[in-house]
């Protein structure tokens, strides 16, 4: 049998002895949903009836016992109530059902699913709802995990609430298996923790929140692939990317959007961000709902009938139904119903040799003279067939009991003072001073009726005190207060709470009321409306453009323009001087810029400031190399070099020695490394080789380290004089010419 199928065999199915379902509208892998009446608080809500595998995992159903009642407790205006939950028995064993509150204004999913995407300024909408009902859940300990389009729901009016709270975690525990390629959808939207099977806390929810507003802007989720694994293992790899669609709110999911759940805001801190970034957009136009029943359906709008302990609904009526449904209002010559209220089903026969019964008789056939068979009207040659579905039967028995006419009980025919009738019908004189009997039962009626009216006046009243009175409570003084606080203070009075309006005021938090209206100590009955303004904190001023000045002079600047200047770290930077400000930006857990760069007043601003440019390391390799090469290594990392010279008798004239500094040490940019470069073997003095012959002198010449270029003379002759001159100092192997006499 289809799923299709078998929901519609459920169709006037009673759960618990008081959820009667009335038609589908919603069928999951896991559970399928019911439109249904509470016939006990005779009012329409929505029951999801789990499949019938999961009740035979006794640890599902702990935990589904456990979340739903976690569930249950919680009370905001953007969380689907639950009523109720319980185990129901079938012939096919245990089935768990929970009990929410009916919207009829469809899902996110039903919009999106339309193939046209939102405006920022309505993701924005979406985002702030969610954020707030979120917000109120993680404060009690309770995390959704699965936040996607299908849960956020809509009532008639636009309002965001947000379902299955506590069941997929108490699915995600269960024995029982879903169908192959089924965890895709709620893959789609798991966070970066849940794919690796990690430790959730609320900022979970928050990625997952963040996907949702995305896909409403663009219409396509952020790191999907065409399987489960693939989607899991893409949600691992990076930050969530930001398209341009999302205009003014693109910083705010990108934060949302951090692989890091650590690097995420809460959702308390999503919506402040999302309050601000409002300041920025236009106003949205309004949600395009699709309603949770189409046309056809909506026509099945539920109602209760007294008396008859079951549900009535108005058939759905075709356009050749017409005659039909000029009856909806009930008709006025009581041909539905007696005056008892008694009713009939019009499928069963009547008898129509029976005589009629008079008005107010209770035995009287309550169809009357009239009739209400439907089929009675038509030729006897072409017989009308009209399909008993008990919502057509309930709907009959409402028209029926919709003309029943009130009645105070029996009441006796008037008769004349004057007169009596006898039994022939003639009239006699009435004795005043001996009462008949008759005057004696007329007196009784009026006393009786006398005291029904006051009995019906004290009803009338205690009525009103008890059913119909609006209690009124006083309101309290509000400004100061957190908008968490006076939520609940607006829910345990029964007043609907207006906080949409939002300024910045210096001197005040995120959050806090700074208005309120009614004001206090003003009565204001349940169901009214209580507006209060939330302040988005102090106002906003620009952050001084510091950057590059003395840090004592940058605090001073900060300071004037009503900012505070908070502690400072070092970095190095290749440009701004040490002891100069990099950078100033709001401290970890300040509210970000908004999109002009503004910042709160009272913002606490921390300061990055220069320790200069980053070290350098002594290259290798610089000693035995020429001059020229070592100081091109030098430059290559910002180091110069500072040389000094020489003699060695081994090293050639230009090599470098060595280096003051040894390779591999950390020194400050453009420092200066000595080096030590050879000017090769120290110079010598020319010996005095006068008076010697000049082989002689030659042969002195060269012991000492020089050379020998000539002689002019005679080589036996007396030495005069050299060139260069005995005494001066010149490079080992220079040449001297010797001079003698002939």
């Amino acid at each position: 049998m289809s799923t299709s199928h078998l929901s519609s065999a459920e169709i006037g199915r009673e759960l618990g002895g008081r959820y009667r379902l009335v038609a589908p509208i919603g069928i999951g892998t896991s559970s399928r949903v019911f439109l249904a009446v509470d016939t006990q608080l005779r009012r329409r809500v929505a029951v999801k009836l789990l499949h019938a595998a999961l009740a035979a995992d006794d640890a599902f159903l702990r935990r589904f016992r456990a979340e739903a009642r976690a569930a249950g407790a919680l009370s905001h205006p953007n969380i689907v109530a639950v009523y109720d939950w319980g185990e129901d028995e079938t012939d096919e064993g245990v089935v768990p059902f929970l009990v929410t509150e009916y919207l009829g204004g469809g899902s996110l999913r039903r919009i999106l699913d339309r193939g046209r995407p939102l405006s920022p300024s309505q993701a924005l909408i979406v985002g702030l709802d969610t954020a707030r009902a979120l917000g109120h859940a993680h404060r009690r300990g309770l995390i959704h995990r699965d936040v996607k389009p299908g849960n956020l729901l809509f009532d008639t009016g636009g309002r965001l609430r947000l379902a299955d709270f506590g069941l997929a975690r108490a699915l995600a525990e269960a024995a029982w298996t879903e169908p192959t390629g089924t965890m895709l959808g709620t893959a789609r939207y798991a966070s970066p923790e849940q794919a690796q099977g990690r430790r959730l806390d609320g900022r979970s929810d928050v990625y997952s929140l963040a996907l949702v507003m995305v896909e409403c802007a663009t219409g396509q989720v952020p790191f999907a692939a065409d399987t489960t694994t693939g989607t899991l293992a893409l949600r691992t790899q990076s930050d969530l990317p930001v398209p341009d669609e999302l205009g003014g709110l693109r910083r705010t999911i990108e934060r949302a959007g951090r692989l890091d759940p650590e690097e995420r805001p809460d959702a308390d801190e999503l919506e402040i961000s999302l309050m601000a970034a409002a300041e920025s957009m236009p106003r949205p136009d309004p949600l395009p709902l699709v309603a949770t029943l189409d046309e056809a359906e909506i026509t099945a709008e539920l109602r209760f009938v007294e008396g008859i302990g079951g549900l009535g609904a108005v058939a759905v009526l075709s356009d050749h139904d017409d005659d039909v449904a000029e009856t909806d209002d009930g008709p006025d010559d009581g041909s539905a119903a007696g005056p008892d209220g008694a009713s009939t089903d019009p499928t069963e026969p009547t008898d129509p040799t029976e005589p009629a019964g008079p008005r107010g008789d209770a035995d009287a056939d309550p169809a009357g003279p009239a009739g209400t068979d439907v089929a009675s009207t038509a030729p006897a040659d072409e017989p009308i067939v009209l399909e008993r579905t008990p919502i057509v039967v309930a709907e009959e028995h409402h028209l029926l009991a919709a003309s029943r006419p009130a009645s105070f009980g029996r009441v006796e025919p008037f008769v004349p003072a004057a007169a009596t009738e006898d039994p022939d019908g003639a009239g006699t004189s009435a004795d005043p001073v001996a009462p008949t009997a008759t005057a004696r039962r007329r007196r009784w009626p009026r006393r009786l009726l006398l005291a029904l009216a006051v009995l019906a006046a004290l009803g009338g009243v205690a009525a009103w005190w008890f059913l119909i009175r609006v209690p009124v409570h006083d309101v309290p003084d509000l400004v100061g207060k957190d908008v968490g606080e006076v939520r609940a203070v607006a829910q345990d009075n029964g007043w609907r709470l207006d906080d949409d309006t939002v300024v910045r005021v210096d001197d005040t938090r995120p959050g806090q009321v700074v208005e309120q209206s009614p004001g206090a100590g003003t009565g204001l009955a349940e169901g009214e409306t209580l507006a209060v303004t939330v302040s988005l904190g102090p106002s906003l001023v620009g952050v001084p453009a510091v950057e590059g000045h003395p840090e004592a002079q940058a605090r001073s600047e900060i300071e004037a323009a009503g900012l505070v200047a908070g502690p400072a770290t070092t970095r190095n930077d290749e440009t701004v001087p040490a002891g100069a400000v990099i950078s100033a930006g709001p401290a970890p857990g300040q509210e970000a810029p908004a999109a002009d760069g503004t910042v709160p007043k009272g913002t606490e601003l921390a300061l990055v400031v220069s320790s200069g440019p980053a070290p350098r390391t002594v290259p290798d390799g610089l000693t035995g190399i020429a001059v020229g090469d070592a100081r091109a290594k030098l430059a290559a990392v910002q180091l110069s070099a500072d040389v000094q010279e020489t003699f060695d008798e081994a090293v050639p004239a230009g090599i470098v020695i060595s280096a003051g500094t040894p390779p591999g040490t950390s020194v400050g940019r453009d420092t200066a490394v000595p080096l030590v470069v050879s000017k090769g073997p120290a110079p010598i003095v020319v010996p005095a080789v006068t008076g010697m012959t000049g082989t002689a002198a030659a042969a002195a010449l060269q012991a000492a380290g020089f050379g020998v270029s000539g002689i002019e003379g005679s080589p036996s002759g007396v030495v005069l004089a050299t060139d260069p001159p005995a005494g001066e100092t010149h490079p080992r192997g220079s040449p001297v010419r010797i001079f003698t006499r002939s």
